[in-house]
């Protein structure tokens, strides 16, 4: 999968737990405005991540490959559409996470 930018963030707990993170995107990445999305601490796998799930997105980060600092520059998929298909090949490209960023349509 390819990447549309990155993105500072920030959990607000420790990486090994789901919850929530300040996501900021990085120039030149088309929307700068930052958003806290839930972060999904999950094992690597093949799944669908839809927009009414995750309206604004979701930060996914693989069980055992957890950043190491308080914050993470990762990887942006972003998508006008209602769904972002990810694969394992995902968690093998960016493993140590990536944010899925819907964009406002």
């Amino acid at each position: 999968m390819q990447k549309d930018g990155d993105a500072s963030v920030a959990p607000n707990q420790p990486w090994t737990q789901d919850g929530t993170a300040l996501v900021s995107p990085l120039a030149p990445f088309p929307d700068l405005v930052p958003r806290t999305l839930p972060l999904d601490n999950r094992p690597a796998g093949t799944d669908t991540i839809r927009r009414r799930t995750y309206p604004q997105g979701l930060v996914i980060v693989q069980t055992g490959h957890e950043p190491t600092s308080s914050s993470a520059t990762l990887p942006i998929k972003s998508s006008s559409g209602t769904s972002v298909q990810i694969t394992s090949d995902t968690y093998v490209d960016w493993p140590d996470g990536f944010v899925i960023w819907f964009l406002t349509v």
